[in-house]
């Protein structure tokens, strides 16, 4: 039986200053979010892009770079019905096109997160149903989802998507 959550979701408005405050750097800023969900991981994929490519004519050679936070996902049934729990495993940053070309020749890099190697509910004085994170889902049906997340907060609004490609 699959989870009504699993699938691709694409982020199209948020309230979350975690990922509102990714578009004040001056390197890049973030393209499409998107949430990819397959019962037990769900993936946190952002494209980023040169914050000058935005101002430079369509014509001019493009360059993407992806990020992919992967997170363990489990039903958090004891607090909320709606409530799921993530441990986030790792990141990986992709690079996808530079200046018009494909990079699948550069290196990923992979960056394991330490909660990988440690079951945080086994410690003492944590709370499994609060922590490390999770987000309640407020509204779900097969084409939109609105989740709100822990700390530090804000809403999100996905609509379902086909694919993630860049």
């Amino acid at each position: 039986v699959s989870s009504p959550l699993e699938g691709n979701w694409r982020m199209i408005w948020t309230t979350a200053l975690d990922v509102l405050s990714l578009g004040v750097s001056p390197i890049a800023v973030p393209g499409a979010i998107y949430q990819v969900i397959d019962p037990p991981v769900a993936t946190n994929i952002i494209d980023f892009i040169p914050r000058i490519q935005s101002v430079l004519p369509l014509e001019f050679p493009q360059s993407l770079l992806r990020a992919k936070v992967t997170t363990r996902c489990s039903s958090r049934s004891s607090q909320s019905t709606n409530r799921v729990g993530l441990v986030f495993e790792g990141v990986t940053l992709e690079p996808v096109e530079l200046l018009g070309m494909n990079a699948d020749m550069l290196p990923s890099l992979s960056i394991p997160l330490p909660t990988q190697f440690i079951n945080i509910d086994d410690l003492p004085g944590v709370d499994p149903d609060n922590t490390p994170g999770y987000f309640d889902v407020t509204y779900l049906d097969s084409d939109l989802l609105i989740i709100q997340q822990n700390a530090p907060g804000g809403y999100f609004v996905s609509i379902k998507s086909d694919d993630c490609l860049p």
